[in-house]
């Protein structure tokens, strides 16, 4: 079945500019939030709104992408999670896009047996700057017709889309990515603030890097790097609604290691770090931006 209609639900700050991709690629979009600013924005766009999960039932494709596994559920399997509004006739192809834990997934699996509806995971990785240029990374994984099926929505969002084997194991990558990638972020701005402190700047360190054992995903532009700090740091509330976010998904990676009886002594004490997260490390990604601190 060919995707025409699409509901997105979780508006946020990824969540609304992978749906303005989606839209500029023709798909028919709803979109689902609780924030009434953010409805109102894509209301004036023409796009269809709701605060109501359930009326994204009746959607080709479904899209689940709010902030952790309690909101998964509850936009889901909850008392007014859109599965029970699926129409026994309707076969819509449900994408979790958040990350998540594969339990977590294999809970909505149970929920969607009695429909007709099929279930892929599909986190994103590449941050604010690739959502909104529609060149985020996709792992997706699940039946692989269902991936077939959604492969033209996912190239609406992203440029580099893998295919990850069974249900699960995209979000367990994921997961595992977001482990280096916020380690990356974190110590990146540490380094950039040490260099900037005797007068090398991130333009010159980040192609020495990217030839370099330090290559990172913050060393392969110098002026990307900064739009990432500037999007990530533009305002408190963006950049604590950013850390909560990680610090979300770094005890997902601990949840994962606590399931498989490991003990991963660095995952722990960055954990520790990011839930310390305060002004000052805000300060210091405002220095990677290019911005003046008064």
């Amino acid at each position: 079945m060919i995707i025409t209609t699409v509901a997105l639900i979780g508006a946020g700050n990824m969540g609304s500019r992978m749906a303005r991709c989606i839209k500029r690629a023709g798909f028919a979009l709803t979109v689902c939030d609780q924030d009434h600013t953010v409805l109102k924005a894509f209301k004036q766009e023409g796009v269809s709104v709701t605060q109501d999960p359930r009326d994204c039932a009746l959607a080709d494709a479904i899209i689940v992408l709010v902030a952790n596994d309690e909101q998964i559920v509850s936009v889901t399997c909850g008392t007014t999670g859109f599965i029970d509004a699926i129409p026994p006739e309707r076969q819509p192809l449900v994408c979790i896009m958040s990350t998540t834990l594969p339990s977590t997934l294999q809970q909505i699996a149970a929920q969607l047996k009695n429909t007709r509806a099929r279930l892929i995971d599909a986190p994103v990785s590449g941050g604010l700057v690739k959502a909104e240029q529609g060149t985020l990374t996709i792992m997706m994984s699940g039946d692989e017709q269902d991936l077939n099926r959604a492969e033209p929505l996912m190239r609406s969002m992203g440029t580099e889309i893998f295919r990850c084997g069974a249900l699960g194991a995209a979000e367990v990558i994921k997961v595992i990515n977001n482990m280096l990638g916020i380690a990356n972020i974190y110590l990146a701005a540490e380094a950039f603030e040490l260099a900037a402190k005797y007068g090398v700047n991130i333009e010159q360190i980040a192609p020495i890097l990217e030839f370099s054992s330090g290559r990172n995903f913050m060393s392969l532009d110098g002026a990307m790097t900064r739009q990432h700090y500037q999007a990530w740091a533009r305002s408190q509330e963006a950049f604590f609604s950013l850390v909560n976010i990680v610090s979300k998904d770094l005890h997902l990676a601990k949840t994962l290691a606590d399931e498989a009886k490991l003990e991963l002594p660095l995952l722990n004490d960055l954990s520790r770090n990011v839930d310390a997260t305060d002004q000052t490390v805000m300060k210091r990604w405002m220095l990677a931006a290019g911005q003046k601190i008064t």
